[in-house]
């Protein structure tokens, strides 16, 4: 990510320019007195190691950051944010949906700091299931309802293909989202390759992918303007008790599609409308599909009884199904860049896509 500098508009009238480094409560105002002020990071070349917060006006500032390559719109530290992927009961609606965000009492007292929602995107070579609890399990409830959670698993199948969605997320926070999860997850980088251009992929996410590869100087020869890879929560364990994610369509290139909401209440016999509708009836058809994998044969996918078998993974069907590699090629864009607050503001404007960012003070 180029280091791009917050543009700001500079004031009417010439202001001598003062000594600044390391004065974070210097007043000053343009020639009209407006006094109109901007929040920048400025990190001083006199010695000093640590970098000061400044108020100043906005010419000044912008001299400031155009002259000081490594000074940058915002108050200095806090937060930096990263896209991440998730399917399942960190999307929207759902009740680990907080997880994603960064609360006050764990941010030292400041204020949360929410996940935004960038949009969906389809993600190639993760084979989706739903996880159903057995009775050992420590979510296990004898009476309704039991929760039914993803487990999205890399099969390195390019026809296997999950609508994810992407959130924006303090860095900090992207660790703790899974520490008290009491399943095998992780969240794994390079391993959500995004099929840019399929038309399940939201245009805010295609744009904002395209502006950050046209941006990007770093890759090499022809730039893939058709994937990028993220960081994806992923199950690291393919369990007896995952059941196939119902598919709900197959693309013309053999891209069998699956999203947590609508393969969950296709498995329940539902449509996903009903989750906000009516959701006893919804959770109620949930607990019955659930119920009625549990009581299965102890050799079927799902049941009470079932037993772990590494070797149950189905392996891709040749010709129809091609095995992609993971980690990508030199004019890949690898979506691990961090941003600050204001940073993204200026990086989505560029890209056509409007993000409004509280931690971003002008």
């Amino acid at each position: 990510m180029l280091g791009y500098k917050r543009f700001v508009l500079a004031a009417g009238g010439l202001l001598s320019f003062m000594c600044l480094v390391g004065i974070p409560s210097l007043a000053l105002a343009d020639d009209k007195g407006n006094g109109q002020k901007v929040t920048i990071c400025h990190f001083p070349t006199d010695g000093e190691n640590s970098p000061k917060t400044l108020k100043l006006p906005a010419h000044v500032a912008q001299r400031i950051l155009q002259s000081n390559p490594d000074d940058f719109t915002g108050a200095c530290g806090g937060t930096k944010f990263v896209i991440v992927a998730v399917s399942g009961t960190l999307e929207e609606g759902f009740p680990l949906r907080p997880n994603l965000d960064f609360l006050s009492e764990v941010n030292e007292g400041n204020p949360a700091v929410l996940g935004i929602f960038l949009g969906h995107a389809l993600v190639r070579g993760v084979r989706a299931f739903l996880d159903i609890k057995d009775s050992n399990s420590r979510e296990f409830k004898a009476t309704p309802f039991n929760p039914i959670n993803p487990g999205l698993v890399a099969s390195g199948n390019n026809n296997d293909a999950n609508i994810s969605s992407l959130y924006l997320v303090d860095r900090r926070q992207a660790a703790r989202a899974l520490l008290r999860e009491p399943r095998y997850l992780s969240m794994v980088p390079d391993l959500a390759k995004v099929d840019i251009h399929a038309a399940e992929t939201d245009p805010d996410v295609r744009n904002f992918i395209l502006q950050a590869i046209e941006e990007d100087t770093t890759l090499l020869g022809s730039k893939n303007y058709n994937q990028v890879t993220l960081l994806q929560v992923i199950s690291t364990w393919k369990s007896c008790h995952f059941v196939p994610s119902p598919v709900l369509y197959t693309k013309p290139d053999g891209a069998r599609v699956t999203d947590f909401p609508n393969s969950l209440a296709t498995f329940a016999g539902v449509t996903d409308a009903l989750r906000t509708s009516n959701p006893a009836a919804y959770n109620a058809a949930v607990e019955t599909a659930v119920r009625a994998k549990l009581a299965l044969q102890p050799s079927e996918a799902g049941s009470d009884g079932c037993i772990d078998n590494p070797s149950t993974f189905p392996n891709p069907v040749a010709p129809a199904d091609t095995v992609i590699r993971y980690g990508v090629d030199k004019s890949t864009k690898r979506m691990n860049d961090v941003y600050r607050p204001c940073q993204l503001e200026e990086f989505a404007a560029r890209a056509g896509v409007n993000i409004q960012v509280e931690q971003c003070p002008n």
